[in-house]
This record gives C-alpha cells, structure tokens and sequence, in this order.
C-alpha cells in the first residue's frame, strides 16, 4: 500500500515500531522528516524514498566527518534491491532500520534491527569501506583519521592501526574479521575514546546521534 505525506498505514506502523523498539509517535515524527527530505516517488508504489543527492543536501551530515560513511550505511542496508539503470534507493522502512542501530539496546525487550549483533554489524559496516566484509589495517586507519581530523599527527594513527590490528586480527591473516570484530571492539572503542574527547563516554553508534535527521 502506497505512503501518503500525512500518514502511514496502522499495519505497517506496527511492524515498524515492533521491529525498530521506537514508538508510533518516534516514527511518525522520523515520517515527517523523511518526507521533506525526499524529492521522489515510486512510481509503481508510490511510495517516497531518498537518493544519495538527498542525503547530501543534510547539512549536518555534509559536515561530519563521517557523513559520507554514515550515508553509505543507509544504502548498504537497505533491503530494495535496485533495478538496473536506477539510483539507489532508500525507502522509510530502510531509514528507520537504519537509525534504530543508533537506540540503546532494551535488554529487557530487544528488538530484531537494535539488537547487539545488529549493532555490531551496521558498525562494522562503518569500517568496512570496500564492502568486502572484512576490515583491513588501511581502512582502519582512514576510518580513524576521519574522527580524528588533524588533531593527531599521522605516526600516531599508524602507530594505533598496527595496535589494533595485533589485537584484532586473531589468525594473522592481515584482515579483521566480523568475529575478530566482536571480540576485540571493546578494546578498539577503548583506545578511541583516549583519543577523540568529543566521543566522552559513548560509544561509536551512540555518538553518531541521528538528531539530525528528526
């Protein structure tokens, strides 16, 4: 059933608000800015999606530092797949999965998009810049310089690369797994938030607060 700019249908808002663990109100208010976002629609569904240009035209994301990682992320999990000769595309239900990573886990009530596997894997997503599903010292270290800016000189960077890949990489093979990944990331977070103050007491997907989306 196609979308309309005021509402969405009660079945659809149920599922979402089941699988995400945001409210009805949260994702009618994350609707509303989606559809002032979008500059299109299906035309066999009619339903509204966004483009990489909407995304772009975000100021906050076209200024964070992060902003072209995080855009990708939206298209890596979107679930359309895209029809050749056609831009990718993000749909609401793609949007909302995406930005329920960024929820605190309810651990009394987890929900299938914000569980901590689900968390762990939209994150490793972020380091993962080739889409090879594995993550190498390089693309570790551009994801780092990244967040860190001009602030730490560049042997500093390099000198945590190498750090984390002896303590990531398990088997040698020069490559960090999604394992490895799970296993290691505390102590990876930990030698960020050394680092980078702006991050305080959170961690990667908390700090890339979706505020500025709503």
């Amino acid at each position: 059933m196609g979308q309309t700019a005021s509402s969405l249908p009660e079945a659809e808002l149920e599922a979402l608000s089941i699988e995400s663990g945001l409210s009805r109100s949260g994702i009618l208010t994350l609707y509303k800015r989606f559809i002032s976002l979008s500059t299109h629609r299906d035309k066999n569904t009619n339903e509204y999606f966004l483009t990489e240009n909407d995304f772009l035209s975000i100021e906050e994301l076209d200024k964070n530092p992060l902003g072209r990682r995080i855009i990708d992320a939206f298209f890596a999990d979107a679930e359309v797949l895209q029809r050749e000769g056609e831009s990718k595309r993000v749909y609401f239900r793609d949007f909302v999965k995406v930005l329920s990573h960024f929820r605190p886990i309810n651990k009394n009530k987890p929900h299938p998009w914000n569980s901590r596997e689900a968390k762990l894997r939209f994150a490793f997503t972020m380091y993962d810049l080739n889409k090879s599903g594995t993550i190498t010292k390089d693309e570790f270290k551009d994801i780092l310089q990244m967040m860190i800016g001009k602030n730490v000189p560049v042997e500093q960077v390099n000198s945590i690369a190498d750090r984390t890949m002896r303590e990531a990489d398990r088997d040698g093979d020069g490559c960090i797994t999604f394992q490895e990944f799970c296993n290691v990331r505390s102590k990876v977070e930990y030698i960020l938030k050394i680092l980078i103050q702006a991050m305080e007491k959170t961690d990667i997907e908390q700090k890339m607060s979706f505020r500025f989306l709503t």
